[in-house]
């Protein structure tokens, strides 16, 4: 049974009624996580969540959803009178909150999370390993979550995203748990894809004036006769070790969606985003082992499924 509060800013907390039908959807990167619950609601009682900014979600007694509440309705209807109430996840702060444009000569892991993530009452979890980013810019116009994912992906190869907590995680996927979808898993169907388009076979990084250009090539997409290339030009002033970084960033970045095999299976929040998924069904040449990139958990009138898109499990998920 799922169970959800939601809480006001200033600390308050109410438990919402049971729900009737609910949706929760994770990934990384963006769009960022997003919720949807819908329950019965009293008459009488239409700006109760007025002050509402907070969501959190359990399912048999674990947290599965830490949130921001961006909308909430009570609709009468011939079915009676219900609250829709509906939101994004904790990376929504960082996604609408304009960075102060900055320029760090030395940006580490402790001082860009102090200034573009903490003060939005976000804790920060693991990055121990990120590098130290000489001449690091904070341009006008980036929000907070563009400056913490340009700091972690283009220089450290970590998508940065949000656990079920509400933690903003900063170390790689890990390879733990492995869900299994074989013949015996209740399956409601499958689909296997993919797309050359995006994908590049190689990345050229330059600085503006000075000699010396990085090179990252991708050698099993050009045997496939992959012909797409990238020239970035950077400041003067970005090291070699930072060309090299932005060029295999792109590579991998522009990856993510070339193979995707989605799975719908009956159940709820049967894995996660990161967690390592082996597809073995019979007759299906598309077997192998995957990422999960992103998951839908919903409860409506087909019961409770869950729906994994996989991904490649060394791509940027």
């Amino acid at each position: 049974m799922i169970r959800c509060w939601v809480t006001e800013g200033s600390g308050g907390a109410l438990a919402l009624p049971a729900a009737v039908s609910w949706r929760f959807c994770y990934g990384t990167d963006t769009p960022c996580d997003s919720f949807e619950v819908k329950c019965l609601w009293e008459r009488g009682q239409e700006k109760k969540l007025s002050p509402a900014s907070r969501f959190y979600a359990q399912w048999e007694g674990e947290r599965v959803f830490t949130g921001v509440v961006d909308e909430y309705a009570v609709v009468c209807g011939r079915d009676g009178l219900y609250l829709e109430i509906s939101g994004r996840g904790m990376a929504a702060l960082l996604l609408d909150n304009e960075a102060m444009p900055a320029q760090y000569q030395m940006a580490t892991r402790a001082v860009i999370v102090a200034d573009h993530v903490t003060p939005y009452g976000i804790t920060a979890v693991g990055g121990n390993g990120l590098p130290v980013v000489n001449n690091f810019t904070v341009r006008s116009g980036e929000s907070e979550w563009s400056v913490m994912r340009t700091f972690a992906c283009w220089y450290g190869g970590v998508v940065p995203r949000f656990d079920r907590m509400g933690r903003l995680v900063l170390d790689p996927h890990g390879d733990g748990k492995v869900l299994k979808i074989g013949d015996d898993a209740a399956l409601a169907g499958w689909e296997y894809r993919e797309d050359r388009h995006g994908v590049l076979s190689q990345v050229a990084v330059r600085r503006n004036t000075y000699p010396g250009v990085q090179w990252v090539s991708d050698q099993s997409f050009l045997a496939e006769g992959g012909r797409a290339r990238r020239v970035i030009t950077v400041p003067n002033t970005t090291g070699t070790a930072a060309m090299r970084y932005t060029a295999d960033y792109q590579l991998r970045a522009s990856r993510r969606e070339r193979k995707r095999m989605t799975v719908a299976l009956a159940g709820a929040f049967l894995a996660w985003p990161g967690e390592l998924a082996d597809v073995a069904l019979a007759g299906c040449g598309a077997n192998g082992r995957y990422r999960v990139a992103r998951a839908e958990v919903s409860c409506g009138e087909d019961g409770l499924t869950t729906t994994l898109v996989l991904g490649e499990p060394d791509s940027m998920i």
